[in-house]
């Protein structure tokens, strides 16, 4: 009777440990699919109010022939992941240490992306989300990826400049970055050429491959400042 009892409790014992680790699971501190301290609104918001789109810029500093336009998963997935991978295996820029095809599905594919096409092929990307939830959503986030044979042509500047009209023209009414490491050079010099708020800095934020602990910056801007009128080149 003791053992049926004693069995009794460590049975029940393990169907509350479940039932806790399965809650943790789904809360918003420990969401695998969002991968973040918040669980967000999954739904993209529409892209129908960005008229502009697709459209053809020329790089002022190689004169090449770019097409902004929203991504399309049958032209640029393998392409996207290629690069947000190698991007991801540099180790200087994103605080993931690793990024599977599900891991990139969840994390970058998640809400709105757009992409830069040069003779059809993708040369780089940005994702544009919300930063928190609920209250703080109207505050975007967003990830900037260049392909490695693409570099040093402008291509960053040209998306982080297209990002500020279209991410105010998705609704959001400001763009904070979180983590703008030390080793992130190109991103550090657009941001403060945009003329980005610098609003604080995360001392030791990333363990960047081969180079140990660096700090990181956080970046504000105020998209309802932007010209309504304005074309970002």
């Amino acid at each position: 009777m003791l053992i049926h009892k004693l069995t009794r409790h460590v049975l029940g014992f393990v169907g509350f440990l479940s039932r806790a680790e399965a809650y943790f699971k789904t809360c918003c501190f420990c969401s695998k699919k969002n991968n973040m301290a918040y669980v967000l609104d999954n739904s993209s918001r529409d892209v129908s109010r960005l008229s502009y789109l697709p459209k053809e810029c020329v790089l002022p500093k190689t004169s090449e022939k770019v097409v902004l336009d929203v991504y399309d998963a049958k032209l640029d997935y393998e392409r996207l992941y290629e690069t947000v991978k190698d991007v991801i295996d540099d180790g200087r820029t994103y605080p993931q240490e690793s990024m599977d095809r599900d891991h990139f599905e969840s994390y970058y594919l998640s809400h709105n992306v757009f992409v830069a096409r040069s003779n059809g092929s993708l040369v780089g990307a940005f994702y544009v989300k919300p930063n928190f939830p609920g209250r703080s959503s109207h505050i975007c986030n967003a990830g900037f990826v260049v392909h490695r044979d693409h570099r040093n042509k402008g291509i960053g500047e040209f998306l982080f400049r297209n990002y500020l009209r279209i991410a105010r023209d998705l609704g959001y009414e400001g763009s904070f970055f979180n983590l703008v490491y030390a080793t992130n050079v190109g991103s550090l010099s657009i941001c403060r050429k945009l003329g980005f708020a610098e609003v604080g800095v995360v001392p030791r934020a990333g363990r960047m491959k081969g180079m140990g602990y660096v700090d990181a910056h956080q970046f504000y801007y105020d998209l309802t400042s932007l010209d309504a009128d304005a074309d970002p080149k």
